[in-house]
């Protein structure tokens, strides 16, 4: 009798998530009062102080319209593909043309001579909590040592 089941179990699942809306992730259902943040593009980087006991990395990129977005999560990885940790948060400046971050030894002992990755999200406040975007594509940086 179980192995007669498990068939009809498998077609019944598989007919009805076909009818299940999958345009956005971040709003399977739709609603009219979610806004999806932008995607973070134009991401570059500047590395300043190499050598120096306080090196620091400026993060620029596109401004995001203030419709869709209220802040910035920056990332850093170990690698491209290891996890990514939250190192800060940014807020948006709305009208500006570019929105930058500034990465720095001065107020984090981590950042020093290595290989690292970055990823920038967007994300959007809302009264039942924060919505978060798709992340930036990986960008490497460089720190040189002494």
């Amino acid at each position: 009798m179980t192995r007669k089941l498990i068939p009809i179990i498998l077609i019944t699942l598989a007919l009805s998530a076909c009818g299940i809306k999958r345009d956005n992730p971040l709003d399977p259902y739709h609603n009219s009062e979610i806004i999806v943040p932008g995607d973070v593009t134009g991401l570059q980087s500047t590395v300043l102080g190499s050598g120096s006991p306080t090196p620091y990395i400026l993060f620029e990129w596109n401004s995001n319209n203030a419709y869709n977005t209220d802040g910035y999560y920056i990332y850093r990885s170990l690698g491209y593909y290891s996890a990514y940790a939250v190192v800060d948060t940014v807020l948006h400046i709305p009208g500006e043309s570019l929105q930058s971050y500034v990465h720095s030894s001065a107020n984090d002992p981590s950042v020093g001579p290595g290989d690292f990755w970055y990823r920038i999200s967007a994300y959007k406040d809302f009264s039942a909590g924060r919505l978060e975007g798709r992340p930036s594509t990986p960008h490497f940086v460089r720190i040189s040592g002494q």
